[in-house]
């Protein structure tokens, strides 16, 4: 609903065919609903997503962020250990991949997640000028939030749904001050 007010409805459109994951290694059904990765850039600072949408109805459930902590943890460690789509099984012989499982708890049952691996330096985000992985807790929620406006442009047709933002450890830090920087961006509106 926030996010309304920045981005038209006539913006709406499909999520980027270009991003779309269709297959993973160490599972071989179907995913159970549709999974997208990718980059956004915020001032040569390319911010890595992994999206997860709704097994439920992903027209009407909740846009959900979800951030890791450390500082510097990538979110990537909230898909794959705790409520992401799969389960994963280490590999059975030394070297061999591991097997995913479906999560029956993955919280893709009743809402579309973002995995955001910020700030640039975490996980798989990253910059190409070293100066920019030198930043604070005001500069992150700033990045998040332009992260995010490009990101519902990209995956507008999101933008009508209920949206929160999650996370652990460190992102007690990060969750407020992201929430006074989309506060600050309405009242711009």
């Amino acid at each position: 609903m926030l996010l309304c007010v920045v981005l038209n409805s006539e913006f709406l459109e499909a999520a980027p065919a270009e991003s779309l994951i269709t297959q993973l290694p160490g599972f071989t059904d179907n995913f159970p609903s549709k999974h997208y990765s990718g980059y956004v850039n915020v001032d040569g600072k390319n911010l890595f997503y992994y999206f997860v949408t709704s097994e439920k109805n992903q027209s009407n459930d909740p846009v959900v962020l979800w951030l890791n902590g450390g500082p510097a943890c990538s979110s990537f460690d909230g898909f794959v250990y705790e409520h992401g789509p799969f389960n994963f099984e280490a590999g059975k012989q030394e070297g061999s991949l591991p097997i995913l499982h479906l999560n029956p708890y993955s919280w893709s049952k009743v809402s579309n997640i973002i995995y955001l691996d910020s700030p640039a330096g975490t996980g798989l985000s990253y910059s190409t000028n070293s100066s920019q992985y030198t930043t604070g807790d005001f500069q992150t929620a700033s990045d998040t939030y332009a992260f995010l406006l490009k990101w519902f442009e990209l995956f507008s047709e999101f933008v009508p749904n209920p949206f929160y933002i999650s996370g652990e450890s460190y992102a007690g830090i990060y969750i407020p001050t992201l929430a006074a920087e989309i506060v600050k961006g309405i009242y711009v509106f």
